[in-house]
């Protein structure tokens, strides 16, 4: 290689870290905000329920699904009925239902246990909770239920507890984990409606107003505890500047010991406001009008230097508006399916005649080196900032080398063919093609830049090899590797996107 040309190579790279650079720092902002104006959102929405005397923990029990686990913890069968969930026991002997806990669950300040249900015969129904680890603390004296009765309304303070630790049982606080134990003769059921925390105090807005100093990111509880002293929602105020990451770190430590906290960012005092009311007629309409847009632009499609701009948003917007948009949350739903099937049906349509593409074989031993070193980036990484690597199972491993497969094919065939369309040069096109990557990813902070910057480099390899397998297993080992030896360390939260990030 002449100087010249060794010239030229050196500064399209340092351009290419210089983009980097400011895009993962533009990311780690877009992440930020988002999750800055999702902790307001929740705190105005908390305030607006205590303002309406809504209770903050509720279940609606409808399926299966809607109990941890999706199933009793004892030998009992679930079905839905109507508008709850019928449980039938199987031999007799008490089960356990699980209810879901998002975050911590104040039992101190909201000790009212009421159920709506119904039984088909005598039986009983005691109460779980535990706090930090197992065991757990159960109720003595459980109570009874008959087939009259339609609610139950528990003081959970008047209530005797046992567990293998007395102190541990002795005041209600803090609870991670709630459960009903039900004991009521074979082949007889019981019908749940919902279960929900209700306080007896006043819950006025409260005056403890804490802002947090910038370099938190240990919590000292104990000093916070002597600021706050007993009230239950302390509003809690986020350093400035801090990443998705640090604010969702902050929140969970304050959670678990204020349950009913105020989190919100800097500068900012959140005002009660019910969450916007949802239209579902109105989405699906969009979702169906999209799709039949689809389907017109598969049948007809569009022409000329408008045509990659076309197709580009076609496969997009359904994907996108589920990720980016925070659709997405712990369960996926139709509507969500339909929007971002919808975009992965247009791409392989419109892609139809290069399928083939998807299993191109590699010219040259090259175009393998150079995306699987991207392995031994993730290694390094891992070592200087991850955890012990986790065993993951074996099917997971090869559902997740197909999609990884899927993935870079919709990223490096569809996409960057199309950018490259419109921009004409293949150098700023890889780029657009790893932002795109990367908001796919939205609004996990971390794992954007690190998908920015590992697209990049894929895509580069693939100008010089044109082919998807190499870089397929290249993102899969390394998304492998990052789910078993860095996820849920310090510097990567989880492998969560969109709305599930924030849980």
């Amino acid at each position: 290689m002449n100087p010249a040309s060794r010239l030229r190579t050196a500064c399209a790279f340092a351009g290419y870290v210089l983009v980097a650079v400011v895009v993962c720092l533009l990311l780690s902002r877009l992440a930020s905000r988002i999750t800055a104006a999702h902790l307001l959102d929740q705190a105005q929405q908390q305030l607006a329920r205590v303002q309406a005397h809504e209770p903050l923990w509720a279940w609606h029990l409808h399926k299966p699904h809607d109990l941890v686990a999706g199933h009793a913890f004892g030998h009992a069968q679930l079905a839905r009925e109507d508008d709850a969930l019928r449980i039938t026991s199987s031999d007799g002997e008490p089960f356990e239902l699980g209810l879901p806990v998002a975050w911590s669950l104040d039992l101190h300040h909201w000790p009212i246990l009421e159920i709506a249900l119904r039984s088909s015969a005598p039986g009983t129904l005691g109460v779980v909770w535990q706090s930090g680890n197992p065991p757990g603390c159960l109720s003595k004296t459980p109570d009874r239920l008959t087939p009259d009765t339609r609610s139950l309304r528990i003081d959970l303070r008047d209530m005797a507890w046992q567990g293998s630790d007395i102190g541990d049982c002795s005041t209600l606080g803090s609870a991670q984990m709630l459960r009903l134990r039900i004991q009521i003769p074979a082949q007889a059921s019981v019908t749940l409606a919902s279960v929900q925390l209700l306080t007896t105090e006043p819950m006025q807005r409260q005056e403890a107003v804490i802002d947090l100093p910038g370099d938190s990111m240990k919590l000292d509880l104990a000093a916070l505890a002597t600021r706050v002293q007993n009230e239950p929602m302390p509003l809690f105020r986020l350093p400035g500047d801090s990443s998705a990451e640090t604010m969702l770190a902050l929140r969970d430590q304050l959670r678990a010991r204020w349950p009913a906290a105020l989190i919100a960012p800097a500068d900012t005092t959140p005002h009660a406001e019910p969450p916007a009311i949802n239209h579902p007629a109105v989405a699906w309409a969009a979702c169906i009008i999209y799709l039949l847009v689809l389907a017109c632009l598969v049948w007809r499609p569009v022409g000329g230097s408008l045509g990659p701009w076309v197709e580009l948003i076609g496969c997009l917007l359904g994907p996108l508006w589920l990720i980016a948009g925070l659709h997405w949350g712990l369960r996926p739903t139709a509507l969500g399916l339909a929007a971002f099937g919808g975009g992965l049906v247009y791409a392989l349509a419109i892609e139809r005649r290069h399928v083939p593409r998807l299993w191109r074989w590699p010219a040259s031993g090259r175009d393998w080196m150079w995306p699987l070193a991207t392995a031994l980036v993730t290694i390094a990484l891992i070592l200087a900032c991850g955890h012990a690597l986790h065993p993951l199972p074996l099917s997971h491993v090869f559902v997740y080398f197909g999609w990884a497969w899927l993935q870079q094919w919709l990223m490096l065939v569809v996409l960057l063919h199309r950018f490259e369309r419109i921009v004409h040069r293949a150098n700023w096109a890889i780029v657009a093609v790893a932002v795109v990557f990367a908001l796919l990813h939205t609004p996990n902070g971390m794992l954007m830049q690190l998908c920015f910057v590992g697209e990049l480099g894929w895509a580069w390899c693939f100008l010089r090899g044109r082919s998807v397998l190499p870089i397929a297993l290249a993102h899969a080992i390394c998304a492998l590797l990052v789910e078993s030896g860095l996820a849920g360390g310090t510097l990567l939260r989880s492998l969560e996107v969109s709305a599930r990030f924030f849980f």
